[in-house]
């Protein structure tokens, strides 16, 4: 690599928070195989495969940082039946929780946003509507006028 200064301390931090030494890295002849991670790294790479449907290998977070939602139950094949309609209920309890608690900001929401499109479209029939109306009043008043200009004059008034 280069010898600047910025490019080491940004290579020794990337190395620092995926876990890996600088020797490890470097003594490798092939970089384009892919390894392991080691058990304590957190920042993933580019070259990593994910598979879909796999949540990757967990990392053991750090003390600092509490996870804000608990990890995922065990699977319902290792629980016994009993636990696992538990579960059910629970997740169909926080499911209802969630549900009610977000209800009242989503229907604000859509309110906003059904009073906001109903507002530019009553607008814009509103526009058409008096364009159009002023079109039929110029014609009315073209024709109320022609003919008033039409009728002989009384030669006494």
């Amino acid at each position: 690599m280069s010898d600047s200064p910025l490019l080491n301390k940004m290579d020794a931090l990337l190395k620092k928070h995926r876990g890996g030494a600088e020797s490890d890295r470097d003594a490798s002849p092939e970089p384009a195989v892919q390894q392991a991670p080691p058990p304590d790294a957190w920042l993933p790479v580019l070259t990593h495969v994910i598979e879909r449907g796999a949540p990757p290998a967990a990392a053991a977070p750090s003390p600092a940082i509490k996870p804000a939602v608990p990890p995922p139950p065990e699977p319902a094949e290792a629980l016994p039946e009993h636990a696992a309609a538990l579960s059910a209920r629970v997740n169909d309890t926080l499911a209802e929780q969630l549900m009610s608690e977000l209800a009242p900001r989503l229907s604000e929401v859509m309110e906003k946003q059904v009073t906001a499109e109903l507002r530019k479209n009553l607008d814009q029939t509103v526009a058409s509507l008096l364009s159009q109306l002023d079109v039929n009043v110029r014609e009315i008043v073209r024709d109320a006028i022609a003919e008033k200009l039409k009728q002989p004059r009384d030669p006494s008034t």
